[in-house]
């Protein structure tokens, strides 16, 4: 679910907006009052709840079905809240788990039928031999209880692994929000507004303008870029997978009141395949801003935020930080996977969002691979190292022992589950051991508490599959968090 964001300024290169001639209307009917941007609220109690999606575990005996496990928020954050268990073989759950339906592959949350509960909007790209599907879950009193519905690829039987990433906007800013969804060859698709408890609107399927380049998609993000009211969509993968080299692109299309219109992104924003991490207002300027980050780049990884702006994303200059940039914690070395995930929110409730970032190959006193978790600030000029912070499970207070291989950071979300207005982090370990003679993948998941000095430790809460009573082994339990 997009969260409000703004922008920010700073020098970089920017570059006019050329608009295509693609309009994709969004029919519907007009507005109703979303659920609170932001908050993740399934039951509607005021708190956020979090979401650790498993798309490789066993269901009943099915390998790699996938399952979420659902956390729900309190005063006192997840820790205090309860807990949800939720696959294919739930009551009310449309479908039934098979072998390497991956539920939980991606997700996204958002109020799709205006009734003020957010909904949770699962990827299923496995279901169907590999063809795909999304199962939209309601939201309501009592939480995620209430049944659902699925949506499969308008060109069904044609396209695969439909629901490989998912998003969830207003992009013609009338109050109704829109599912977009990718299918691995070259499709995007985008349904209107309108969702009932029963139905699901018409999807539309967005050209990618690739000439003749055979253009594949890995990556969706949205974000008010252009501070218009309406969401604008990024997508990213491959240039030409036909190529002799796999290049990254970025595609966008701004949101309007007639529909999405496919437009040419600012220069400034680079080229990637999948290092579309989150959205945000950084510097607290009314444009949201979009992380892209590049886990390969020299010295053990780059995260940048592209400004947005009049013209859209990245028209508002750029900040790019590393492991070496002033104020950032420890020193860029090769394999840390500095920006293997990303996300955005407020985490010490100045108003700015800040960006949490993974750094899953990060190593700890002659360890390999222990990971670590870092937050870095937004302010009035933007993204900036003053005030980072790092934390792995070597610092004091925070749950574990740090392992070789434990991956700490290969997965983290940003969200508010207590209410204060400070969002806690959320932070996967998907090379967590658990139970003995694993290796090295059973997985786990921590939420460090936002405070007013930024990322804490008095408080943190650590869990497993175990805290749901589960005993597989090596399946990468809470491996995918949404934005």
């Amino acid at each position: 679910m997009r969260a409000l964001r703004t922008k920010v300024v700073m020098a970089v290169a920017t570059a006019a907006v050329a608009t295509g001639g693609l309009v994709v209307p969004l029919a519907g009917p007009a507005a109703a009052t979303p659920a609170a941007k932001g908050a993740a609220d399934f039951n509607g109690d005021g708190y956020g709840d979090v979401v650790l999606a498993t798309p490789d575990a066993t269901v009943n005996g099915v390998k790699k079905a996938g399952h979420v496990a659902v956390l729900y928020g309190s005063a006192d954050g997840v820790a205090g809240g309860r807990r949800q268990l939720i696959s294919q073989a739930s009551a009310k759950v449309p479908g039934a788990p098979e072998e390497r339906d991956g539920f939980g592959a991606a997700y996204d949350t958002g109020d799709l039928d205006g009734d003020g509960y957010a909904d949770l909007v699962v990827g299923v790209p496995g279901e169907n031999d590999q063809r795909g599907l999304i199962t939209v879950l309601w939201g309501g009193r009592g939480g995620l209880v209430h049944g659902g519905l699925s949506m499969t690829s308008p060109r069904a039987g044609l396209d695969v692994h439909y629901g490989g990433s998912v998003v969830v906007g207003d992009f013609d800013g009338d109050g109704k929000q829109h599912v977009a969804t990718h299918s691995y060859w070259g499709a995007v698709s985008l349904s209107g507004d309108g969702f009932t408890r029963t139905r699901a609107p018409k999807q539309q399927r967005l050209h990618l303008h690739g000439d003749d380049a055979f253009r594949l998609v890995e990556r969706l993000e949205a974000g008010d870029y252009d501070g218009d009211g309406d969401d604008d969509l990024l997508a990213s993968g491959i240039a030409n997978a036909e190529g002799d080299v796999l290049d990254g692109w970025v595609g966008y299309w701004k949101g309007g009141r007639t529909g999405v219109t496919f437009t040419r992104p600012p220069a400034a924003l680079p080229a990637t395949r999948t290092g579309l991490e989150g959205s945000g207002d950084v510097n607290k300027d009314g444009y949201d801003d979009v992380v892209i980050t590049d886990k390969a780049a020299a010295d053990g990884g780059a995260v940048g935020v592209y400004y947005g702006g009049g013209r859209g994303p990245g028209s508002g200059g750029a900040t790019v930080l590393d492991q070496n940039s002033p104020g950032v914690p420890d020193e860029g070395e090769e394999g840390d996977a500095f920006g293997a995930s990303a996300s955005v929110g407020d985490v010490d409730g100045d108003g700015y969002a800040d960006v949490a970032v993974g750094t899953p190959g990060e190593g700890a006193d002659g360890r390999n691979a222990t990971g670590a978790v870092y937050v870095l600030k937004g302010s009035a000029t933007g993204l900036t190292g003053t005030g980072a912070q790092s934390l792995g499970q070597d610092t004091p207070g925070v749950p574990g022992v740090a392992e070789d291989d434990d991956r700490f950071g290969s997965a983290v979300q940003v969200r508010d589950t207590s209410g204060d207005g400070r969002a806690e982090v959320v932070v996967a370990a998907s090379g967590e051991d658990v139970f003995p003679g694993a290796r090295w993948n059973d997985g786990s998941a921590w939420v460090l508490r936002g405070t007013k000095g930024g990322i804490g430790t008095a408080g943190a809460y650590a869990l497993s599959e175990r805290a749901f009573g589960l005993t597989y082994q090596n399946k990468r339990f809470g491996s995918v968090l949404g934005r």
